[in-house]
């Protein structure tokens, strides 16, 4: 460990330092901030320490041109107990830590050891994204590779924060936009793979004919968040995880229909002409799609959940079919848009991770489900599709019949002029009906949509939303876990 420490007063500390070099600390000392740069520039170091009251160059001064010379360095500042708006200013140049006069060998020593901590923990996380990086260079740019690369990154955004893995999400989202535009086509009818409409039959079924069964199903949830969520489920449970793809639009008329009905949505509007322009059927599709497969007699109930404190009343362990379609987290991402009051309560994905985390502590559901499990149940949770925050615009061009949408847009003459977004025409062929027009625009990694009239206000006014129906990981790729005792 090698210091670089700065004291117009040096001289007095020399019983410190001997001490310190005893332990085993080199220490470089300097009485005036200037010479201390002039080594900093022909020199390494692995902390400078300053102190802030200096004649001439204060403390604060010196700092900030370390900061230029090194900026990878760590700083401690000595002040002063009353120094607290020194405290203050100083927070934003990334100081390290601080010493309270008078200074003690002994708090330079604790200075080291959680710096040496810290070093221990940074090169841990260094050699696990490598190895991230590693297994992410390894799997497959194939339907079952995307999910698995999905699981990965979630765990370790997780695991280490939303800041570490942005930039590489952002390129992962790049390339998974363009092999949805290339295979989405052929891959969707490959009845070997998982989507929305065939989730149901592959894993509910089986279970269903044989024990009681729970499926909680939330809107706009995302495979971070269930990896967060996992970590705190009942114990002794056993849970299975399935990954699966959401179908396009990731949107619940599409994705959460489809998921109840087990059809492709233009399957869905041939058979019902108007059922796929919202979600008020899903009892009727659960229904028809339980008589399909023999199970019409089974005893059920779904339950729509608008609000917190329906979530926080409603029974569990009436029926042995028991569906639970937590509607409600979704509607502050929605009404931030139309309550001027309410933009700051959502302004980018953490606050919503949060505000998400907070309605299912709030509302005991991890108690629902271990009450579900103590009664025998296999509880099922999962989403109809995840979510992004919007960050770049992207402008779309069309008529006045264009619906509305942030992340996707249906009409006859909608276009893009710019890279960003993914156009279908010949819509059948992506197991879509036509009844809202014969094209569809959907927005790819974090682009959200707006018109050419007002760019600037429409790109101010939506940027920082989190929107859901376009072509991402976080929407796309989703989990259905699996819990018993």
């Amino acid at each position: 460990m090698r210091i670089l420490w700065v004291d117009d007063e040096i001289e007095g500390l020399r019983p410190h330092i001997l001490f310190l070099e005893r332990e085993g600390v080199e220490v470089v000392p300097f009485d005036r901030p200037e010479d201390a740069l002039e080594a900093l520039k022909v020199s390494s170091f692995d902390l400078v320490i300053l102190d802030y009251r200096m004649p001439g160059m204060d403390g604060l001064t010196t700092l900030r041109e370390v900061r230029k010379l090194a900026p990878h360095v760590p700083v401690a500042l000595v002040t002063m107990v009353t120094d607290r708006e020194i405290i203050e200013e100083s927070v934003a140049e990334d100081v390290f830590d601080y010493i309270v006069k008078p200074v003690q060998p002994s708090q330079v020593l604790a200075l080291i050891k959680r710096l040496e901590a810290e070093k221990i923990k940074s090169r841990f996380k260094g050699r696990k994204m490598a190895q991230a990086y590693a297994e992410l260079n390894r799997l497959p740019m194939d339907y079952h590779g995307w999910l698995q690369r999905a699981r990965l990154l979630a765990e370790l955004r997780y695991q280490e924060g939303l800041e570490a893995w942005a930039d590489e999400m952002r390129a992962e989202n790049q390339e998974f936009a363009r092999w949805v535009e290339r295979q989405y086509r052929e891959v969707l009818f490959d009845p070997e793979l998982t989507w929305s409409h065939n989730l149901l039959k592959k894993h509910l079924l089986p279970v269903l004919r044989e024990k009681k069964t729970a499926l909680f199903i939330f809107d706009n949830f995302r495979l971070d968040q269930f990896v967060a969520l996992s970590h705190r489920l009942p114990s002794p449970a056993r849970m299975e995880q399935v990954l699966y793809m959401a179908l396009l639009p990731t949107a619940t008329p599409f994705a959460r229909n489809a998921l109840y009905a087990g059809l492709l949505p233009y399957d869905i509007e041939r058979r019902h002409p108007g059922w796929t322009l919202d979600n008020r059927h899903e009892r009727e599709l659960l229904e028809e799609f339980l008589q399909e497969h023999g199970l019409g007699h089974l005893s059920h109930v779904v339950h729509k959940i608008n609000s917190l404190k329906a979530f926080q009343e409603i029974p569990v362990g009436r029926e042995p079919f028991e569906v639970f379609s937590v509607n409600f987290i979704d509607l502050l991402s929605h009404l931030r848009l139309e309550v001027p009051s309410l933009k700051d309560l959502t302004p980018d994905e953490g606050a919503f991770m949060r505000w998400a985390d907070y309605v299912l502590q709030e509302a005991r559901f991890l108690q629902k489900v271990e009450r579900l499990l103590d009664q025998g149940y296999t509880v099922f949770l999962t989403t109809d599709h995840g979510w992004v925050e919007g960050r770049d615009a992207l402008v779309v061009h069309g008529g006045g019949e264009l619906t509305p949408g942030l992340r996707f847009k249906f009409g006859d003459s909608v276009r893009v002029s710019d890279r960003g977004g993914i156009l279908w025409t010949h819509l059948k062929e992506y197991g879509l009906p036509t009844n809202r027009g014969s094209r569809l625009l959907l927005a790819t990694v974090y682009h959200y949509l707006v018109y050419p009239s007002d760019v600037r206000r429409f790109e101010k006014t939506y940027r920082g939303g989190i929107y859901h129906g376009g072509v991402s990981l976080e929407e796309m790729c989703l989990p259905l876990l699996k819990l018993e005792r």
